[in-house]
């Protein structure tokens, strides 16, 4: 039995229903037997030949909900399982959900009017389109735009609100509105009737619903509303020095209007601690606390800005493997930097050695060596730490010589061999002889060496 004739045979026991539920059932009993008929030997295919939307006709009330059902079909009347895509010509349709080849998208709309609902299938492009009316209930005789006629300053906004009405002045719902300015260059208005004052003069605004329409004449005048409060945000911050942050004042009327084009000039309690510009960049200067104040118009707002140091990231030591010898001094530095590697300046460095019986270390950081040896000297600041290896050398130890025919005791005997130790102990003082014969020491300090 072919696609059609299948559908036919549903359609005629369905005579007696509406229209539209006429096509919802039969459509749905189309589709139950198919799919009992052929999903077992028909294989599912991307593409199909036919896509076929129900209701295909529905009169809806403003904002009443529906629901409509799309299914693809095969040329053998056969269900396919394909993506389906809603679109619509007025109000809002959205996919809600997908069941055995059955897609289900529902549809709103708040305004009067006659509107299509589609639906495409994917792969293939195919599409079939069902028919909303959106019956609103009465006929409108009348539009009524609040207020009447209202004056606003440049850079101002109002709000005007558009309310169409019967013959007897009840108000009617669901019926779209649509705005106009005779006079875009001194007032603009949005769909929504927000009406913004551009320049001096005065501008009509026409409201339009179901063939009537209302108005409201609107004055732009240069004349300012006044600044009745000032914020600034962010109302704190805290930045490291060196560092920026924007900050931004908004100024509000009496009835809590944003207003816009006004003169705002900023100013830093603190300047030590952070300086601010015209435009209300701040700037950390150094580790402190100020307060920025915006004012326009003897109105103010402030900000409390916290300056904080940059962080110690590195800390290096030169030189950094210096030698000395025994009680001589060598001066050590620490250098501290950030994370960028920029070079941090009035920080404080602590000094410690490994080795105070090498060498010792000052809170200046001079080492002066003690004795042979080894030793690290280390310089911490903020948890970061560098270090130096400081070495001792030992005392030099010259080879032995030898004197001969050296008079002793004022008798000069040439069978005695004298041998001498220079000893050098690294003082920079006049170097020690040690002299041994055979029968006796004899000792003594000399200028120098040679």
């Amino acid at each position: 039995m072919t696609f059609l004739h299948k559908l036919a045979r549903r359609l005629a026991r369905l005579k007696d229903l509406t229209p539209i539920a006429v096509a919802a059932v039969s459509l749905a009993a189309a589709i139950t037997g198919c799919e009992q008929a052929g999903t077992s030997t028909q294989p599912i295919t991307p593409t199909v030949s036919q896509l076929i939307v129900s209701p295909k006709a529905v009169t809806l009330q403003p904002d009443q909900l529906q629901d409509f059902m799309a299914v693809g079909l095969l040329s053998t009347g056969d269900t396919a399982q394909v993506d389906v895509t809603w679109s619509t010509s007025g109000g809002s349709v959205s996919a809600t959900s997908t069941h055995g080849g059955r897609h289900y998208g529902q549809y709103k709309s708040g305004s009067c009017g006659t509107y299509q609902v589609t639906a495409t299938a994917h792969p293939g492009n195919k599409f079939d389109v069902a028919s909303v009316s959106v019956a609103c209930t009465g006929t409108v005789a009348s539009v009524v735009v609040s207020p009447a006629a209202a004056s606003v300053a440049t850079g101002q906004a109002l709000q005007l609100t558009a309310t169409p009405e019967d013959s007897a002045g009840n108000p009617l719902s669901g019926w779209a509105m649509t705005w106009a300015s005779s006079n875009a260059a001194v007032a603009t208005v949005d769909s929504s009737g927000l009406t913004a004052g551009v320049a001096s003069g005065s501008a009509t605004i026409t409201a339009v619903s179901g063939g009537q329409s209302g108005t409201s004449t609107i004055t732009v005048t240069t004349t300012s509303v006044p600044v009745a409060s000032v914020t600034v945000s962010p109302a704190s911050a805290s930045v490291t020095v060196g560092q920026t942050v924007q900050l931004a004042a908004t100024l509000k009327d009496a009835g809590g209007n944003v207003l816009t084009g006004r003169t705002v000039t900023w100013a830093s309690s603190n300047t030590t601690a952070a300086t601010v510009t015209s435009s209300g960049l701040t700037t950390g200067m150094t580790v402190g606390t100020a307060t920025i104040t915006a004012t326009s118009e003897g109105k103010s707002g402030t900000s409390t800005i916290t300056v904080s140091s940059v962080p110690v990231a590195l800390v290096t030591v030169s030189p950094a493997a210096p030698t000395v010898t025994v009680g001589q001094t060598v001066q050590l530095s620490a250098t501290m930097k950030d994370a960028n590697g920029n070079t941090l300046t009035g920080r404080t460095a602590t000094w410690a050695t490994s080795s105070a019986a090498v060498a010792t270390v000052s809170a200046s950081g001079l080492v002066t060596a003690v004795t042979a040896g080894t030793a690290t000297i280390t310089a911490t600041s903020e948890g970061k730490s560098g270090a130096a290896a400081i070495t001792v050398p030992a005392p030099v130890i010259a080879n032995p010589g030898t004197v001969t025919n050296l008079a002793v005791a004022g008798t000069t005997d040439t069978s005695v061999t004298l041998s001498f130790t220079e000893v050098n102990d690294g003082t920079g003082q006049p170097a020690s002889y040690d002299i041994r014969y055979a029968t006796g020491t004899i000792s003594w300090s000399a200028a120098s060496s040679s």
